[in-house]
């Protein structure tokens, strides 16, 4: 016995040419009925996408052409377009050989001779869909292989770290036998100096007194001088005494110097790794030399120690003349490559801010890898 074709039937009573729009459509077209969810007509195109024959699909509702895991949502989306008048969306079929066919679909309420029915038109997009996976496994092959790539980037990293700290530390070394060596006779021999120069003003005469006190003058700058390398090479005071102490008698030494006015806040209760603190004792210091050999007109020295979220900031502030900072030539004599170049050796970060007539601002950041815990 001949299958009804409903949809089909209907449209004869209008144009021939929706009905060729059925048959020939290249989109699947199903007619289902609205109370019992049962597949009353499809076209060919929808029979392919389903995998099933036209007499297999009559005697089927709509939502068990789909896989079992999915019927349920089905039901619901169903009573969805039922309540709504129309809906739409995407889904898959899993047809008898096991094949999937993705696609999309949309449909709508209709009423044929006073009973309601939905329609539906579902299409293909399988390949469209297997590109997208294709894309994403792509993409998450790219990422497994830059989580790989990153893995061996850190690695790498640490290792250089690492070096770059043995490096470091054993400049440290080499500097403070340069130091011992200054002190054990340099300075011995220019303190020797000033004490022989300081005999022969004894013995010389008024006519020479000059020379010599010129002489003496001379010695005691070279002497202080030498003393400032030594402190920069390798500041023993700074491991026995510890950075904020240093660093407080440093300022207050220069205040009294200059006759300006100093302050000094910190919030460290604890030393830090001697690497970090050298660091930053050497650019503290070098600015500080800096002050005293350039500024003008300098009246407040403010100097901020503050540690913060697994950084340690300096900060050096004066209200002297200040300077173009962008008129520094390339190998400025005041050292301020060199602080910068300390600062990123321990991946800090230095910045300079002057002006003519608004002083002076360095500003020093470093980061502390941990923190040691304050003795109780």
């Amino acid at each position: 016995m001949e299958q009804p074709n409903l949809l089909r039937d209907s449209l004869k009573g209008i144009e021939g040419k929706y009905q060729m729009l059925f048959e020939t459509s290249r989109d699947g077209i199903a007619l289902i009925d609205a109370e019992t969810a049962m597949i009353i007509d499809c076209n060919k195109e929808y029979q392919n996408l389903t995998g099933r024959s036209f007499e297999e699909l009559i005697h089927m509702k709509v939502w068990e052409t789909r896989p079992p895991e999915s019927r349920e949502k089905n039901q619901e989306i169903f009573r969805e377009i039922l309540d709504k008048g129309q809906g739409g969306g995407e889904f898959y079929y899993a047809r008898p050989d096991n094949s999937r066919i993705y696609t999309e679909y949309i449909s709508r309420l209709i009423t044929i001779d006073g009973r309601n029915y939905i329609q539906s038109v579902v299409r293909d997009i399988t390949k469209r869909v297997q590109r997208e996976q294709e894309m994403e496994n792509r993409v998450q092959e790219r990422t497994k292989e830059l989580q790989k790539a990153m893995r061996k980037l850190k690695m790498y990293s640490q290792r250089l770290e690492k070096i770059s700290n043995q490096h470091i530390r054993a400049l440290e070394e080499e500097r403070k036998l340069i130091a011992i060596e200054l002190h054990d006779r340099v300075t011995q021999d220019l303190i020797s100096l000033c004490h022989m120069v300081n005999k022969l003003k004894e013995w010389e005469d008024s006519s020479n007194q000059l020379i010599v006190e010129e002489i003496l003058g001379r010695v005691r700058i070279t002497l202080d001088e030498t003393r400032n390398i030594m402190k920069t090479l390798y500041p023993t005071a700074l491991s026995r005494y510890g950075l904020v102490k240093i660093m407080t008698q440093e300022l207050g030494n220069l205040g009294l110097k200059l006759a300006v006015h100093t302050q000094f806040e910190h919030n460290l209760a604890v030393k830090l790794d001697p690497l970090i603190e050298t660091t930053m004792y050497r650019i503290y210091h070098e600015a500080l030399l800096n002050i005293e050999k350039h500024c003008r007109n300098v009246k407040n020295i403010i100097v901020f120690l503050k540690y913060r979220a697994g950084f340690l900031n300096m900060i050096i502030e004066d209200d002297g003349e200040g300077f173009d900072s962008k008129k520094i030539p390339p190998k400025d004599p005041s050292g301020l490559d060199v602080m910068r170049q300390r600062a990123e050796l321990m991946e800090g970060r230095f910045v300079l801010r002057s002006k003519l007539g608004q002083g002076t601002k360095i500003s020093v950041r470093i980061p502390v890898k941990s923190m040691p815990r304050k003795k109780q």
